[in-house]
């Protein structure tokens, strides 16, 4: 008689495992692989090559040598007695599989460390009851794939029907059978080690204390079933045996925690029915249901569709309605909080929904934008203009030249491409530059200072378009201290018929070209001829250039800058600067035309993947609270090492006016080494970080992070400006690369341009 006639095809729930080191177990294996009907699966040999990259996850094998090691191991391994035969007599398919302690372990490997070794460890001691599968079946499969317990108990007298088939993982091969034996059928194959316990009946007062307590307390139950009355009887015998109940509605994602281990004396159902009992629950018809199925669920909580359909029972449709979605959506929040309450996360009772709708809004829903900041009056921008200001131009623009003119100074370069800037053009033709610090205000802009160098470059910009226009002009800064709104002032005195001759005039032609270029190809030195001709561009205007391209040195580099990216990342503000300067789509980039678009950032797919996790505030808030993220110091590396030189402008003193020359100075080089065919990049970020925890107090940095920065600086300080007898003011890389992908957008002329 073959194994396969024992069993009833349509009751048999549990594979039977034959252990190799039992003869008739042996004898039994070798009558079903001689069996012509039953099939047999021995993937032997990929589990074990599967078991030693578990075991040694920092080795990387190739194909050649996993075999090697595979076949060494059965060498010294007998092949045939080594792990389990699994039969599963309802598909007649006989499985070879590891041995239970070495299949936990390569099944569960994928689960690192979203739960980790130990916490695994801890949950295979536990037990789950469910009761109902129509929706529990996802939650338990959810569980039973994460291995989330080490016994599921399942409960529900029903059979499947067509009807089921909206929601039920099953097909119609499987109507008329049993749900639990469909569910534990189901998990068995995915692991027949874990413990599934059915209750073929489903729960009544005969049984709920044996699905509660035989065999051990049961650690979490589930409802999922659909008799109220059955749910009142769980939680009454639950909250006697002190344990919790969750229960999801497949209704706006609604998950029911109610913690009676913690709460023994809390009401069930959150008092929401008052004092009645299982026994007032029992023998109620649909229509009385109705009314009190609300009363559990909150009447101003349930979907409008809910609401329609409940009162549909009955008339229009024979019960209420459950979607696949919300189902499987239903396993994914159950098995999350089942797993989290277990592990002794903080769950507390209370009603969680995960509401798709509410997600997902409708198009004639209006999505709420975050609020933005006030916009300044034309007024007050006017009241920064010296009053009584002597200063007069001589010449005054035509809308067409000045438009002409600002289109090209909006091009140069801003932290975050935040164009903090707002030109006046006044009554007697000068043109007044006022910082607009709404436009700027971040962790990095520290007294304005990244926005100084932005005026620079603006300012040079100017002093050049307007010479190739003809126009004669003089440029006087008025900023004498940090935090003053008037930068500078523009005079105009004269306009040619050509181009005049004015200093480094044959950078003009850098400025349509110049962009910041992110692009990590292959490292290109920088001649020594070039490098004389940046530094020559930046002493003109007193400042100092230095030049790093050995790359031992920039390896040191690398290091410093990403410990820095890191700790802006982890910045309540330096984060929050972070996330609001990207433009996550063109969409976005075209509508604000400032920020910096996504395709800027040249990334591969998976660096877009790392950063679409760096978006999710909650991943950065858990770097902080466990001193974690070092991954993100990782960012500056191929930037740095693929550059051929790293550069730093340093000035003799810090205050505005040195800032402001450091930025001509940079858009100067960045002009002239553009022509050149190279590409820039900054890499400034530590040095306004460096500069704001020297000299503020309250600098939203812990003790510790400023330790760190203290110690990053030092090390900045043995490779560039190595006497400190410098201000540092900006740092780029220097590289050889094609095009840039795209170009940072800039707003119109008219956005921050005002005529009086």
């Amino acid at each position: 008689m073959l194994p396969s006639s024992q069993f009833d095809f349509h009751r048999q729930i549990s594979p039977i495992i034959y252990q190799l080191n039992d003869l008739q177990d042996c004898l039994m294996v070798k009558e079903l692989l001689n069996t012509p009907y039953v099939r047999s699966v021995d993937q032997l040999d990929s589990q074990m090559a599967e078991l030693i990259k578990a075991k040694n996850p920092a080795k990387s094998y190739s194909d050649i040598e996993l075999s090697k090691l595979v076949s060494e191991f059965f060498s010294e391994n007998n092949r045939e007695k080594y792990g389990v035969w699994v039969f599963y007599p309802w598909k007649n398919i006989l499985v070879r599989l590891l041995p239970e302690e070495e299949f936990i372990l390569v099944r569960t490997q994928r689960n690192n460390y979203k739960i980790t070794s130990k916490e695994q460890n801890d949950l295979r001691k536990k037990k789950i009851g469910i009761i109902g599968l129509s929706v529990g079946q996802s939650i338990a499969f959810a569980i039973a794939l994460e291995r989330g317990c080490g016994e599921l108990r399942l409960a529900d007298f029903d059979t499947l029907e067509l009807s089921n088939l909206n929601r039920i993982k099953a097909g119609v091969t499987d109507l008329g059978v049993e749900k639990v034996v469909i569910a534990a059928r189901e998990i068995s194959e995915i692991d027949p080690y874990l413990k599934v316990t059915v209750f073929r009946d489903g729960i009544s007062e005969d049984n709920i204390d044996d699905f509660l307590s035989a065999g051990g307390s049961l650690d979490v139950l589930i409802d999922e079933c659909d008799s109220l009355d059955i749910k009142a009887l769980a939680r009454e015998k639950a909250k006697a045996k002190h344990i919790p109940v969750l229960m999801e509605t497949s209704d706006r994602g609604m998950l029911d925690v109610e913690r009676f281990d913690l709460e023994p004396e809390r009401a069930i159902f959150h008092g929401l029915i008052g004092d009645l009992k299982f026994t007032d629950l029992q023998g109620l018809t649909s229509k009385q249901k109705v009314p009190m199925a609300l009363k559990i669920t909150g009447i101003s909580t349930v979907s409008t569709r809910m609401k329609v359909s409940l009162l549909e029972v009955n008339q229009t449709i024979a019960s209420w309605p459950q979607l696949a979605s919300a189902v499987y959506l239903g396993g994914a929040t159950v098995s999350h909080a089942s797993r989290k309450l277990l592990l002794g996360e903080k769950v507390e009772s209370g009603r969680y929904y995960v509401d798709l709708d509410e997600l997902i809004k409708k198009e004639s829903e209006p999505i709420t934008e975050a609020a933005k900041k006030p916009v300044k009056t034309k007024a007050e921008f006017v009241d920064f203009l010296p009053a009584g200001d002597n200063l007069k131009s001589t010449y005054r623009l035509n809308e067409a030249e000045l438009t002409y003119l600002l289109e090209k100074a909006n091009t140069a370069p801003s932290g975050g491409n935040s164009q903090p800037w707002k030109w006046i053009f006044d009554k007697v033709g000068v043109l007044h530059l006022i910082h607009d610090k709404d436009k700027s205000e971040s962790l990095l802009d520290f007294l304005g200072t990244g926005s100084l160098l932005a005026f620079g470059a603006a300012l040079e910009i100017i002093r050049l378009t307007a010479a190739n226009m003809g126009l004669a002009l003089s440029i006087h800064y008025q900023i004498s201290q940090f935090g003053e709104d008037l930068i500078a002032s523009v005079l105009f005195y004269s306009k040619a018929d050509s181009s005049i001759v004015v200093s480094h005039d044959d950078l003009t032609e850098g400025i349509d070209l110049r962009c910041t270029n992110r692009k990590n190809d292959k490292r290109e030195l920088v001649s020594t001829e070039e490098t004389l001709a940046f530094k020559s561009l930046a002493e003109d205007l007193g400042v100092t250039l230095e030049v790093i391209d050995d790359l031992e040195v920039l390896g040191e580099l690398a290091p410093i800058l990403g410990g820095m990216d890191r700790l802006r990342l982890l910045h309540e503000q330096g984060y929050s600067d972070f996330i609001s300067e990207i433009r996550w789509s063109e969409e976005e980039a075209l509508e604000t035309k400032d920020g910096i678009d996504i395709a800027t950032l040249e990334m591969g797919n998976v660096e877009r993947a790392a950063i679409g996790l760096v978006r999710d505030p909650g991943t950065v808030e858990f770097f902080r609270k466990n001193d974690l993220g070092y991954g993100l110091t990782k960012i500056s590396d191929q930037t740095i090492l693929t550059a051929g030189a790293v550069m730093m402008l340093q000035a003799d003193e810090y205050s505005p006016e040195a800032f402001l020359k450091s930025g001509a100075a940079l858009q100067r080089i960045w002009m002239k080494a553009n022509l050149c065919g190279y590409s820039i990049q900054p890499v400034s970020a530590s040095l306004f970080i460096f500069h704001r925890v020297n000299r503020e107090k309250n600098t939203g940095f812990n003790s510790a992070e400023k330790t760190q920065i203290i110690n990053f600086k030092s090390q900045l300080n043995t490779i560039f400006n190595l006497k400190r007898q410098k201000e540092e003011m900006f740092m780029v890389r220097i590289n050889k690369a094609s095009a840039p992908s795209m170009r940072s957008f800039r707003r119109d002329v008219s956005d921050s341009l005002i005529i009086l």
